[in-house]
């Protein structure tokens, strides 16, 4: 898989064809969903594609703008923030790997849990979101690409809000960070709750750290924990594109008394660059 070309590739589908998925693809993608179920701090997190074959019962998601869909991805996983991040983590793995297949998908963060039923929740668990996935319809409808425009589905933070020197506080530049310049650009191209981009990146040259802070866009999203999803998307396509550009590191979680508290920012985990 070439993850910068996957990443940039990927965008979300909202009309499906309403047909199972071919049985070459259902083995491939379980066999990768199982061989890559452990996350952040070894937590695993164990996800299901589940199919839905009764067409009148189908689920009315994002007012019943999203249409066709009978498959989706989703597991559970504990009602905290680290939880919620390590979840967003390990399925944006799932989604750039089902892109790569050629399988459309679109990340859905409300939705009817009482849906499925196959699925049993224990108690301080929860299911943080689903992901579609099937076929695309390759007819664009004027409504898809009105949902596009509304949400500015393409359009995405600059550098300069988004990327920091940890000790100056100052904007990060590619030409400065040159070795992990694809792997910020690749964070600045994630997919998030409205597109609302709450990652931020500080870089600490001293320690050669990079600490991922989150910025709360959305009260909304933020009450749904959709913006601990959308910190798990960031942390997957950091370390993706770094690990295929050769930079070894490893993720760590710092105390409170090792991490400078930054205004209105919330410190989520960082990157050991070894």
């Amino acid at each position: 898989m070439d993850i910068i070309e996957t990443i940039k590739k990927r965008k979300s589908s909202r009309t499906f064809n309403q047909v199972a998925l071919k049985p070459a693809d259902k083995r491939d993608l379980e066999n990768f969903i199982i061989e890559n179920s452990k996350g952040l701090e070894s937590e695993v997190v164990n996800f299901r594609i589940i199919e839905k074959n009764d067409a009148d019962r189908q689920m009315k998601l994002d007012f019943g703008m999203i249409k066709g869909h009978n498959t989706y991805i989703l597991g559970t996983a504990k009602s905290s923030i680290d939880s919620r991040v390590n979840y967003g983590y390990l399925m944006e793995k799932v989604v750039l790997k089902a892109t790569e297949m050629n399988l459309s998908t679109c990340w859905v963060g409300y939705f009817d849990y009482s849906y499925f039923k196959e699925v049993s929740i224990e108690d301080g668990f929860e299911i943080p979101s689903i992901v579609i996935i099937g076929y695309s319809d390759d007819r664009q409808t004027y409504q898809d690409k009105y949902i596009r425009f509304t949400i500015n589905a393409s359009k995405r933070q600059s550098w300069g809000k988004m990327f920091f020197n940890y000790k100056l506080k100052l904007p990060l530049t590619p030409e400065y960070i040159k070795k992990y310049s694809d792997s910020l650009e690749m964070v600045r191209l994630t997919p998030s709750s409205g597109n609302t981009q709450p990652g931020r990146v500080f870089f600490d040259d001293t320690a050669n750290e990079f600490h991922f802070f989150k910025k709360t866009i959305s009260k909304r999203y933020e009450s749904r924990g959709l913006h601990d999803i959308d910190m798990g998307i960031v942390l997957s396509h950091f370390e993706l594109t770094s690990l295929q550009s050769g930079l070894k590191g490893r993720w760590l979680k710092h105390t409170k008394e090792n991490v400078s508290t930054i205004d209105e920012l919330q410190y989520i985990m960082s990157w050991k660059w070894e």
